[in-house]
């Protein structure tokens, strides 16, 4: 006989009210539909589920760092710069681009299992798959390996020129990770080093001969200084975050917080150098001659002013959290300063 509490009638029980509470969860639990996935899970078989195999390539796609791709795009400023838009000179721009991103994501594989311990007293790179233990170490050296030679394959359809670039850009990459990066301003250096190695290196892939244009080192020049400061932007912003910290350090860097009001001079100060020598790019023989409307190119002028100030500034604030360039292509403003750029230099050609 069902027993039924005071306060309730029998209709407001369940259909299996008066069974073992067990019995009603096994006749619930066979009324549910069951995927073949759990299917397979009850027979002792392997799952080969949609979601194991999305979460495999979520994980890879992270170890990538894919959005760490766009400082790549560096590699066809030369295209740009010498107006080479034939399609085979693309063609190879883009060859170089997909290995440079291959070889760079290499690196930042190699980087995350040196770091993976110190990662995960990080507040944020905790997160990163091999400090969370979501990749195993041999994993990642298979996919080393995989992104090595895909990178390889590709540089091989290339002027060898652009090889070398390439293996210098590892090598740097590889000293950063693993020593540089903990050293007193030469982290800052190779960083910007490194941004001008693949300048150089779209320049060797469509052998447009970059040392023969005049102006070639005060391009050079430009990007050095230009990229050196945006290095000083970083290391600004990450100092602006631990100023309130007790100790004033930088986790697995040299930087104390009292560091800050110099790299934040020297920020600037490389900024407005690199500035002046655009202005004496654009007003060289080279432009002059070469665009049928080159004073149109000194509205860039007020614009990169404009972009390089709002980032120390937003440096000064600690709002910066991740690499400038990447910064630069999520930020609404940045973007629109870069399309006001190719605007003018649209208009100036």
């Amino acid at each position: 006989m069902m027993i039924i509490p005071n306060g309730h009638t029998g209709q407001d029980e369940p259909p299996y009210s008066d069974c073992d509470p067990r019995e009603e969860h096994d006749k619930a639990k066979a009324l549910t539909p069951v995927s073949k996935a759990d299917q397979r899970a009850m027979e002792g078989m392997p799952i080969h589920g949609r979601s194991s195999n999305s979460m495999l390539w979520r994980n890879i796609v992270s170890a990538l760092r894919v959005p760490q791709w766009s400082k790549n795009l560096l590699i066809f400023a030369p295209v740009s710069v010498t107006r080479s838009f034939d399609a085979q000179t693309v063609f190879d721009a883009a060859t170089a681009f997909v290995a440079f991103c291959l070889a760079a994501s290499a690196t930042y594989v190699v980087n995350d299992l040196v770091d993976r311990e110190a990662d995960r007293n990080h507040h944020h790179k905790r997160y990163r798959v091999f400090a969370s233990g979501q990749m195993s170490p041999p994993a990642g050296f298979a996919l080393i390996a995989a992104l090595g030679m895909a990178a390889a394959l590709l540089a091989t359809r290339l002027p060898w020129q652009f090889g070398v670039a390439l293996l210098l850009y590892v090598a740097g990459s590889l000293a950063y990770s693993l020593v540089l990066k903990r050293m007193l301003a030469i982290d800052v250096v190779t960083i910007a080093c490194l941004y001008v190695l693949r300048i150089v290196a779209g320049d060797e892939a469509i052998g447009a001969q970059f040392d023969g244009i005049d102006s070639s080192n005060w391009i050079l020049g430009f990007c050095c200084l230009f990229f050196l400061s945006l290095a000083l932007v970083k290391r600004c912003s990450d100092l602006s975050a631990i100023r309130a910290e007790v100790d004033g350090r930088m986790a697995g860097r040299s930087y104390r917080t009292e560091d800050f009001p110099v790299l934040m001079a020297f920020s600037a100060a490389s900024a407005m150098a690199s500035i002046a020598i655009l202005m004496r790019y654009i007003d060289s023989k080279t432009v002059t001659e070469s665009y049928r409307n080159p004073d149109t190119l000194w509205l860039v002028v007020p614009v990169i002013v404009f972009w390089l100030l709002r980032m120390i500034l937003l440096a000064n604030r600690g709002k910066i959290r991740e690499d400038p360039v990447v910064f630069t292509f999520k930020d609404r403003k940045s973007q629109i300063c870069t399309l006001a750029v190719a605007l003018i230099a649209f208009a100036a050609v």
